[in-house]
């Protein structure tokens, strides 16, 4: 035993006394991250003469940079970009904005159609109307043995999502009572007579789709489900400044707009319904914080916290009011997205911009557009104006 503690320690003190030769810079565990600064491109190859060759090219063309930009200093390698907050991995979920609920699928329609077919068919609920030219499914009527007095119905309304490749699929419940004649075209309520039978269908819906991982054929006559219209799409006109087009409802697209900018490097500070706007900040450090706060790893590259969110803080001091007093309505730039709000240029214009920006949404039903600005209500750079719309749209729901 007492070898064994002698040996121990003597271990220990090589290790201490060798510790300064295993770490630092010029130890085997040194760090390593700037040595590719240090390589150097290889002769090409040389054919011998006498024998033929294809036409060779560079596959991995390296681009040329100044050479100081490396010298005399240590080098920051870009942080990959982080990955959208609404991204999931999740293939089934279900969606909710205000009092509307529906299924969100990470696949296309055709795919989904004839997985709705079956599970229908497998629940014992039969389809008395399927068309997939307008992406919607009727049941038959059916009693419920707890309500016998009425009888009921479900229409499935498939839909293309938001972003690509997803599907939509809303459920609406009607009831009628048990002796009411039926026949011919149902005049369906905008919202469901029942929305715990609703709830119930979503839920069996959902479930039995994410059951299914084998659903990977697709139907021909569900392709044209949504025609060749996309619901949202990132606009980049040439000479003009970018936009995002959305082909929903104005309550859709305000609630899901509201959503992305407030998740991932957005916080969302000011809004008003009437006037279409929204006062936002975005900073990409707060996606790879949040990023580190899920992984909860020893390493990470996140800096700021919720806590100590400097931009964040900063912005909550701003009014609206504020803000529309500093915009100069007379330097307006097209297209005018503020000719018809009250109050612009009332006050005293700050001498410095207030942080952040704002996002617009203007149109109507199925024509809306989203534009984003500075705080004085001028248009940014094409560039900074994409990034910020891209962010926006990668978090749509």
């Amino acid at each position: 035993m007492n070898k064994l503690t002698v040996g121990a320690a003597l271990c220990i003190s090589s290790l201490t006394l060798a510790g300064c030769g295993v770490f630092g810079n010029d130890g085997y565990f040194r760090d390593r991250s700037n040595d590719y600064q240090q390589a150097d491109s290889l002769t090409p190859l040389q054919i011998p003469e006498g024998i033929n060759t294809k036409h060779q090219e560079e596959l991995y063309e390296i681009p040329q940079i100044a050479a100081n930009g490396l010298e005399g200093g240590d080098f920051e390698v870009p942080r990959p970009q982080a990955i959208s907050v609404n991204a999931g991995l999740e293939r089934v979920k279900i969606q909710k904005l205000g009092s509307n609920r529906w299924v969100l699928v990470s696949q296309p329609p055709e795919e989904v159609w004839p997985q709705l077919h079956y599970f229908l068919r497998s629940s014992g609920l039969r389809v008395e109307m399927s068309d997939a030219s307008t992406g919607i499914m009727e049941t038959a009527w059916m009693t419920f043995d707890e309500s016998p007095d009425t009888k009921d119905k479900y229409r499935l309304q498939i839909e293309t999502g938001v972003q690509p490749d997803t599907t939509e699929v809303h459920v609406r419940h009607l009831s009628v009572g048990v002796d009411s004649p039926v026949g011919g075209s149902v005049n369906w309520p905008e919202r469901s007579v029942s929305p715990e039978r609703e709830g119930w269908m979503i839920d069996e819906m959902s479930t039995a789709l994410a059951a299914d991982t084998a659903g990977a054929s697709a139907s021909l006559v569900a392709q044209a489900i949504g025609g060749s219209s996309v619901k949202v799409q990132l606009q980049e006109p040439v000479g003009h400044e970018p936009y995002i087009s959305m082909g929903l409802e104005m309550d859709r697209a305000w609630a899901t707009v509201a959503h992305a900018v407030n998740a991932g490097a957005y916080r969302l500070h000011r809004e008003d319904s009437d006037i279409g706007l929204f006062y936002v900040t975005y900073d990409e450090e707060r996606e790879l914080a949040e990023s580190e706060e899920d992984d909860g790893g020893w390493f990470s590259w996140g800096k700021k916290s919720k806590q100590d969110d400097e931009l964040a803080e900063s912005a909550d001091q701003v009014t609206l009011q504020q803000i529309l007093a500093g915009i100069d309505p007379t330097v307006e730039s097209e297209p005018a997205l503020f000719k018809e709000i009250k109050g612009l240029g009332v006050g005293a214009v700050p001498e410095d911009d207030y942080p952040g920006y704002l996002i617009m949404i203007r149109g109507n039903n199925d024509e809306i557009e989203v534009r984003v600005r500075d705080t004085r209500g001028q248009p940014l750079s094409r560039n900074k104006a994409s990034q910020l719309l891209l962010s926006i749209q990668q978090n749509l729901i």
